[in-house]
């Protein structure tokens, strides 16, 4: 069969040029002394989000901002974040809660979701993907149409996804 592909295989970059090689060094170059500044003063640099796949994300996207913020109004009264979301978490946003990790951990291949329609903006790479798996109507067909157990995790918690069941009584 084929091998399970990555999200970075999506988008993949095209062989670097020699004038690209050179701007990818200096940018590199530039980083590691920023980060080196920061390091000198005590401070942690956050790593800067990475820009592979961004403009082909945008050219993917089927739907204007205007109309994705048109399609969100009334979305997160109609798909609401676990209630336990709104007490104070700790570390950061992809720092899960214990919650949902029982939770989504009680999912079998047959356990039935629903995915909130058009949750994630246009333009981002995270749309494409999910346009793609949003389309499951079971954790297998998620599986097979991209989506990753982390990606179940981010969606849970945000309330972009519900669960019609059955679910395992452990994880």
């Amino acid at each position: 069969g084929e091998k399970p592909r990555g999200p970075e295989s999506l988008f993949r970059e095209a062989a670097p040029t020699a004038k690209g090689k050179a701007s990818s060094l200096k940018q590199s170059a530039k980083a590691e002394a920023a980060e080196a500044r920061a390091a000198a003063k005590g401070k942690v640099q956050r790593k800067p989000r990475r820009k592979i796949g961004v403009e082909e994300a945008k050219a993917a996207a089927k739907m204007t901002m205007e109309q994705w913020r048109k399609l969100q109004v009334g979305m997160p009264e109609a798909w609401p974040a676990p209630e336990y979301m709104a007490e104070p978490g700790r570390g950061g946003h992809t720092c899960y809660r214990d919650q949902t990790y029982e939770i989504v951990t009680r999912w079998t291949a047959e356990t039935r979701i629903r995915y909130r329609p058009h949750a994630k903006a246009p333009g981002s790479k995270s749309h494409v993907r999910y346009e793609k798996y949003s389309k499951a109507k079971t954790v297998a067909q998620a599986l097979k149409l991209g989506s990753w157990p982390c990606d179940w995790c981010w969606d849970f918690e945000r309330g972009f996804i519900k669960v019609d069941g059955p679910v395992r009584d452990e994880p």
